[in-house]
């Protein structure tokens, strides 16, 4: 089973330019009751007109009713909001348009209560990938304001691992590593299969906090091609910049070094363990890429 639901351009695109990936709220104004989509079914995002279009997904996790208070402090700006004002502002408005009932009176955020649709690993799309229900052969009329569930084969399906085969080094020109994070074609797809592979955690602390994880690249970023779930690891962001940085390297049998530079005994901690893996053999560090890093560590 998978959903289609509408989604508010703004709660996308403010996902998507901040990297949050999961344990993100698509929160409702009023109740939805979510029962029938199960932990792991997906949950697809179709941009609202004039886009009309599948931009993404997440895997449905768990629906509960929170007051709107409750829902900021527990998901904070993985509402899609970038303070708690805009967040209430959002509800109202929304209110106002569409309910009857509450529409044209200020709620009170300790009491009222909205649905949230917590997902995780979710993949926001660049435009270049977004998928039209028509031509995927999926019923979905204007008139569906909520969501809509489907029994049947999964069109928008991707290939989670990319691809069947194994990721090879680019041997591109160093200056184009230089690109900033907001340019990288396909960064939130590439964090969404990164989390998902590593079961959102760590690799090296165990870390789970969604806000400290980021996918980092064994080969640094040349293009789209490096977007393979091979060519990553989820590190908490501390351990990502001395990654980054050449100051923690692991090698070919996945065992951590830290650099003699590193003194602090809460990285030193981690010398000689081993990272854990993705249960999915196919999803686990090139091991030609960690061999090609050898050189830049500083020991």
């Amino acid at each position: 089973m998978f959903a289609i639901s509408p989604t508010d351009n703004n709660w996308f695109n403010f996902l998507k330019e901040n990297n949050f990936n999961s344990f993100v709220n698509f929160w409702t104004p009023t109740p939805w009751n979510i029962k029938k989509i199960k932990v792991g079914d997906k949950w697809y995002f179709l941009l609202k007109s004039p886009i009309r279009e599948i931009a993404g997904y997440g895997e449905f996790h768990t629906y509960e009713n929170l007051t709107a208070f409750e829902a900021w402090r527990l998901y904070g700006r993985k509402n899609g909001a970038a303070d708690l004002q805009e967040f209430i502002n959002r509800i109202q408005m929304y209110i106002d348009r569409n309910s009857d009932k509450f529409g044209g009176k200020a709620i009170d955020i300790t009491t009222y209560k909205i649905g949230c649709i917590i997902l995780n690993n979710c993949q926001f799309w660049d435009s270049d990938d977004y998928k039209n229900v028509e031509s995927h052969q999926i019923s979905f009329g204007k008139q569906v304001v909520k969501y809509k569930y489907f029994n049947q084969y999964d069109p928008f399906q991707i290939a989670e691992g990319q691809s069947n085969s194994d990721f090879n080094w680019l041997n591109e020109p160093r200056e184009v590593y230089k690109k900033e994070v907001n340019q990288r074609k396909g960064q939130s797809k590439f964090k969404g299969l990164i989390l998902k592979a590593y079961r959102n955690k760590c690799c090296i602390s165990g870390e789970t906090c969604p806000e400290l994880l980021e996918a980092a690249h064994l080969q640094k970023y040349v293009d789209d091609r490096s977007n393979h779930v091979q060519n990553g690891i989820l590190l908490r962001v501390d351990l990502h910049r001395l990654f980054d940085n050449d100051l923690l390297f692991i090698d070919q049998e996945y065992k951590i070094h830290i650099s003699s530079l590193i003194k602090n005994p809460n990285y030193r901690q981690y010398d000689n363990d081993k990272i854990s893996l993705p249960n999915n053999f196919d999803e686990r560090p090139s091991k030609e890429s960690l061999r090609l890093r050898t050189s830049d560590f500083r020991k």
